[in-house]
């Protein structure tokens, strides 16, 4: 296959999670063959619907350039959750070759273990210096991509947080002005390393749509959007779930086991005494 055919391109641009199922089933040619002629933003909407381990059998049949270039276009999340299950030297391979920025990020990520705000966060947000022109940054933030609501993060020359700044507080400011002048201190900073689960029912949440968050050194490193705590500690807890459900079948098999053990012993036992009276 050296052409991509068009139909299969829009079964799978209009059902990327149903081709994600199909794909994860074929033998690992057919696998190499699709994604090497599959466009790559295509094959990054199939990885991102596909199970980690899948994702990774699929990744697994590529080469570093096509891995880590399809990698690369995947939502965060979903690629470090892949990344997490490839070994060392293979994981180095790809981040190689992927976009300086891109693999900037991922890496971020995968410092931190997968329940620790950490990894969770966002790292390409909008920030402003205090001494930047409000008309400057109200221009930069309307080019910028990635928006993190309402809140903007004011930074000093070591990536501190100086300060936050609202949106609607800028659009009422002269061009002119500083951002020193409109900006006030955060009053919530989250650490990187401190467990989500700790921050889910926060109460900021209830005004915030993300909250800063530094690393030990007081590093600015991105927001945690309040939608991704509540995604996250959802899945947190499916998979504890699941995993005390596996604890417990275990348990209840070894009851069964020793229960029939113990019958055996007593089904021995029971003639040989009921034979000695006899006797």
């Amino acid at each position: 296959m050296s052409v991509f055919d068009p139909l299969a391109k829009g079964y799978i641009t209009l059902h990327p999670a149903a081709a994600a199922r199909t794909l994860a089933r074929l033998d690992s040619g057919d696998i190499k063959a699709i994604f090497e002629v599959m466009p790559l933003q295509l094959a990054a909407n199939v990885l991102e619907n596909m199970t980690p381990s899948s994702a990774g059998r699929c990744l697994a049949q590529l080469t570093d350039k096509t891995g880590g270039e399809i990698l690369a276009k995947v939502p965060v999340s979903a690629a470090v959750a892949v990344l997490r299950l490839i070994e060392r030297d293979r994981l180095k391979a790809l981040l190689a070759v992927m976009p300086r920025h891109a693999a900037a990020r991922l890496r971020l990520r995968l410092r931190y273990s997968e329940t620790v705000i950490g990894s969770f966060l966002d790292a390409d947000v909008v920030t402003f210096i205090p001494d930047q022109r409000v008309g400057d940054a109200l221009r930069l933030f309307r080019r910028a991509s990635q928006r993190s609501g309402q809140t903007i993060h004011v930074l000093d020359q070591h990536r501190h947080l100086a300060g936050i700044v609202d949106l609607s507080d800028l659009l009422g400011e002269r061009d002119r002005s500083m951002i020193q002048r409109v900006m006030r201190p955060a009053s919530i900073v989250l650490s990187a390393r401190a467990a989500v689960q700790t921050v889910t029912n926060h109460p900021a949440w209830l005004t915030h749509d993300s909250l800063p968050v530094v690393n030990r050194n007081d590093v600015f490193l991105g927001v945690l959007q309040r939608s991704k705590v509540m995604a996250g500690e959802q899945q947190l807890l499916t998979e504890v779930a699941e995993r005390n459900e596996i604890d417990t079948t275990r348990a209840a098999l070894a009851d069964i086991f020793w229960i029939g053990v113990g019958a055996l012993f007593v089904s021995d036992t029971g003639p040989a005494t009921e034979s000695k009276g006899e006797d």
